[in-house]
């Protein structure tokens, strides 16, 4: 097991976590359009910071490299942060510490999706191996559950936008699943491609997404609104603020320590690491709605974090194991013989 691997993983979810706060400071805008900002601000710095080595890149990836890195631009950005932003805004009519907890804890359920998805990589668990883990971390998103819905029940929310917000988090989930899976496969396969620059191609290929969503947006106003009335009426200094902000610490840099921790950690730790995201996201939106975590929540960030130890403990058991047999198997030298 590789604590360095997990150390990026806490990293990337730290910056992530900051990602959930964005829908609630542009409130004003829709999820497309924050989704657009955001990933036309990572596109762009990503391709700066790959054009040095373009020309030596391009000939390392075949064309199925290329549609990967499109599905990976859509289901890991642009699609996942799309839904996303818009569950949070659907479910936000409350204080802010609802919007914050309910989204990151149904996108939390990604450690047991992809845990079961990489279940037959190499370097996995077996199964009955991490139920422990997995029982705590699904202990600690009920948890959150019971807690977000005992406190929306004070709320004059209709239960159609509650529920819709929920699908919304959950096609969130099924995009994010299957990013993880795609990317971490890919990073063990293209090893000769660095992590960094992985991150700088996912992030040309949101770009690209993010073009045609800008698209999109433009073409579909009002043909009776006139060109400069979508610009009226919003903060868009605050809107590319946190643009920039999201797009190079929550996107680029996150990006590139998750490639990190996924190079060098099983797919299914890889999964349960995930767990940091909702945590610090947790964490962020009670500074955010100053207030401290509420008893049902302490418990359920305290049985997400143990999960993970726990699992983390359980692959350093593994490591010791297989090194075991490794040492003991060597041949001792025979005797010289006696020739006297």
């Amino acid at each position: 097991m590789n604590r360095t691997g997990v150390l990026f993983g806490a990293a990337a979810g730290a910056c992530w976590g900051l990602v959930f706060l964005s829908p609630l400071v542009l409130s004003s805008f829709s999820a497309l359009e924050i989704a657009t900002g955001r990933f036309l601000i990572y596109g762009a710095a990503s391709l700066v910071l790959l054009a040095p080595s373009c020309r030596w890149i391009w000939r390392k990836l075949s064309l199925s490299d290329v549609g990967l890195l499109l599905l990976l631009g859509a289901f890991g950005n642009v699609f996942f942060f799309a839904l996303l932003a818009a569950s949070i805004q659907q479910v936000g009519i409350g204080p802010a510490s609802l919007v914050v907890g309910m989204a990151p804890v149904v996108v939390g359920m990604a450690p047991v999706v992809v845990t079961l998805l990489g279940r037959s990589d190499q370097d996995t668990l077996p199964l009955t191996a991490l139920a422990g883990p997995l029982l705590l971390i699904v202990i600690g998103i009920l948890f959150i559950n019971v807690d977000v819905l005992s406190t929306a029940g004070q709320q004059s929310q209709p239960i159609g936008d509650s529920l819709a917000g929920l699908l919304l988090a959950f096609g969130a989930l099924a995009s994010w699943s299957l990013f993880t899976v795609l990317n971490a496969r890919a990073l063990k396969r293209k090893t000769e491609i660095s992590s960094g620059l992985w991150c700088y191609l996912t992030g040309v290929s949101a770009g690209i997404w993010a073009l045609g969503l800008a698209a999109v947006l433009w073409l579909t106003r009002s043909p009776f609104e006139p060109a400069g009335a979508v610009f009226d009426g919003k903060d868009w200094h605050l809107f590319w603020v946190v643009s920039l902000a999201v797009g190079v610490g929550g996107s680029l840099i996150a990006n590139m320590f998750w490639n990190s921790a996924s190079r060098r950690l099983p797919l299914s730790l890889t999964g349960q690491v995930f767990v940091f995201e909702p945590v610090f996201a947790l964490l962020y939106g009670f500074v955010y709605g100053s207030r401290l975590p509420r008893p049902v929540e302490a418990v359920a960030i305290v049985l997400l974090v143990s999960g993970v130890l726990w699992a983390m403990k359980k692959y350093s058991q593994q490591s010791r194991h297989a090194l075991a047999p490794a040492s003991s198997s060597k041949t001792p030298s025979p005797p010289l013989a006696d020739v006297s």
